[in-house]
């Protein structure tokens, strides 16, 4: 929890080389929200192979929760179970905080010497630095997806601003 005992989040990013066992070192700010509120285990995974999700195992087993739960699984949901399971593997940082990133999923990703680390609140994502920049900042990000933003943000918080 943070100073005034608030959940912290993963935020910002960060370029980091990868070893050349395959192992990225957790930055010391991630690694301490890690430690702190969920441990060191992790759920590596990714949807394309073309970049690599990293939950916490605690936020991972939420989402497989919330999916047991449906009594029907529509066929996105048996795609994204299939997706996730074919690139997935349950890792662990280790004492130097360091995680290995699966040869297959490493390589599909294109993670060599430059990674892109993301903090996305409750998860982390891994990326070719050039390839995130090249698929995710080619486009710009218009007043149109800004509005949508605030939307469903007002939405989720039950605002009545719509």
């Amino acid at each position: 929890m943070g100073q005034n005992g608030t959940k912290r989040r993963f935020r910002g990013s960060y370029l980091l080389k990868l070893d050349d066992r395959g192992r990225i070192k957790v930055p010391s700010k991630y690694l301490s929200i890690l430690e702190e509120q969920y441990g060191r285990e992790i759920y590596v995974t990714s949807l394309n192979g073309d970049h690599v999700l990293l939950y916490p195992l605690q936020i991972w087993e939420g989402i497989e929760q919330a999916i047991e739960k449906m009594k029907i699984r529509s066929p996105a949901i048996e795609e994204y179970i299939s997706r996730t399971s074919f690139w997935g593997n349950e890792s662990e940082v280790d004492g130097r905080g360091r995680l290995l990133i699966p040869p297959e999923l490493r390589k599909q990703s294109k993670l060599n010497e430059e990674v892109r680390l993301f903090g996305k609140i409750d998860y982390l994502e891994a990326w070719n630095e050039e390839m995130f920049r090249s698929t995710s900042l080619a486009g710009k990000f218009t007043s149109e997806n800004l509005q949508e933003v605030s939307r469903l943000i007002s939405q989720f918080n039950g605002d009545s601003n719509e």
